[in-house]
């Protein structure tokens, strides 16, 4: 059974009873070859491409073709993938929870070799799409968008959790064989280490929040050479790593 992205609840507003709307979340696991990777919660909807983009992200696959099928069930997702993922799986699984992405980047030689460049402009731009068009966040400022922009393309999905609005973007770019390298990331929501090392692993080189980074993020940005931007609000924004993609 399919879920609303929101539901409306009785609050009291200004002591008066009133209708309010509030964003809904469901619980579903994430199984890989058979073996439970993951537990998230996550807003309804675009459940496929978020077992894609975490699959893509995390490494534990290279590309969408090493995935076999994915099969949404009422409280999990089965993923069928070839046998490589096995290795990236017991890779992913030593390291440590807080540091591994550090680890990963040098295991993995992350390094995002895009020559693009992006003006300031379409990225203040976007990013005032990216709020006009996110509905739920809107209705109940209960949720984190995320777009990816490749030229004409503008791609958006909101979700209760910051890290799967990244997962899901990842992954709706990739079942529309968007250009990672020619594309940059937009995010509400701050961005630490593993969240940038996602968009690195696929060759994303910019990623822009309007919100405050995290320093772990900082550090992932620079050591993998993506260009990471917060504070995008108005006409003004903080670039704090590879500023030579940004033109004015």
């Amino acid at each position: 059974m399919g879920m609303d992205l929101w539901i409306r609840v009785r609050a009291l507003k200004d002591g008066t009873e009133s209708w309010d709307e509030v964003a809904q979340e469901r619980d579903l696991r994430l199984v890989i070859n058979g073996r439970t990777i993951a537990s998230v919660k996550l807003s309804p909807g675009y459940e496929r491409e978020f077992a894609l983009g975490y699959c893509l992200g995390e490494g534990f696959v290279k590309s969408r073709e090493a995935i076999r099928s994915i099969e949404v069930a009422e409280n999990e997702i089965r993923v069928h993938a070839d046998e490589s993922v096995l290795h990236a799986y017991e890779r992913y699984i030593s390291s440590e929870c807080l540091t591994g992405w550090r680890t990963r980047i040098k295991e993995e030689g992350i390094r995002v070799a895009s020559e693009a460049r992006f003006t300031a402009g379409e990225i203040f731009e976007n990013m005032r799409r990216m709020q006009r068009e996110s509905e739920v966040w809107r209705r109940t400022g209960g949720v984190h968008s995320a777009a990816l922009v490749c030229g004409d393309t503008f791609l958006l999905v909101e979700d209760v959790s910051r890290h799967v609005a990244i997962d899901k973007i990842i992954g709706l770019a990739a079942e529309r064989g968007v250009n990672f390298e020619r594309s940059y990331i937009l995010t509400s929501g701050r961005m630490p280490g593993d969240m940038v090392v996602k968009a690195a692993r696929m060759g994303v080189p910019l990623i822009a929040s309007r919100t405050a980074p995290i320093f772990s993020g900082i550090l992932a940005a620079e050591r993998t050479g993506l260009t990471l931007i917060g504070f995008v609000r108005g006409k003004r924004m903080n670039i704090y790593t590879h500023p030579e993609r940004v033109v004015r």
